[in-house]
């Protein structure tokens, strides 16, 4: 019983943040996420990036659940102006394929299941997870060389966590101090068979 209690109260403050974060990206007529894609250079409309990112962050709350976790926090950064997302320093924004932008806020551990987001469905573009995504601070201040280290070492042991380097290809490049890019994509080396 205390399961489905949870999940309704999880429903609940799903469906306000859908209402405050729609609304605040309404009113604002859009404009952080236009900058947001003017800086990486995304030729995607802003509002297809705010349905993307409502799509990401019910996809992530989904997945809090599946692991059992509580989803309160995560929901509590997901603000539409990061600046007023004091607990997430970080911002990833995931490229769906070339069909849309999410963009999700994130604590100094990644608290984004990179690996589950990669293979999660995106049933409104009928694409599965994403090509790239950029890990930036939350207001575009340049990232220390030392933060470009521990934000690799966090997305390889969370994408390596559930895929083996037969599955999954993945680089970095961190010549932009803005953010830190990451491409990934599924394996296309040929097995070796002996």
């Amino acid at each position: 019983m205390s399961s489905i209690k949870n999940k309704e109260k999880t429903n609940l403050i799903l469906n306000k943040w859908h209402r405050d974060f729609h609304s605040a990206a309404k009113n604002d007529q859009y404009d952080i996420f236009s900058e947001h894609l003017r800086l990486l250079e995304l030729p995607i409309k802003p509002i297809s990036m705010l349905k993307a990112t409502i799509h990401m962050v019910v996809a992530m709350t989904a997945y809090y659940q599946i692991d059992g976790r509580p989803s309160d926090r995560f929901l509590s950064m997901q603000t539409y102006n990061p600046a007023k997302s004091p607990n997430a320093p970080y911002m990833i924004s995931f490229d769906l394929n070339g069909h849309a932008c999410g963009r999700l806020l994130a604590d100094p551990e990644l608290n984004i299941d990179l690996a589950d987001l990669y293979n999660h469905p995106w049933h409104p573009w009928r694409t599965v997870g994403y090509s790239q995504i950029w890990i930036s601070h939350r207001d575009w201040s340049d990232l220390t060389k030392r933060e470009m280290k521990t934000l690799e070492k966090l997305v390889n042991n969370d994408l390596m966590f559930d895929y083996s380097e037969d599955e999954i290809d993945f680089w970095f490049n961190d010549s932009n101090a803005k953010y830190l890019y990451v491409n990934a994509q599924e394996c296309t080396r040929p097995l070796w068979i002996g």
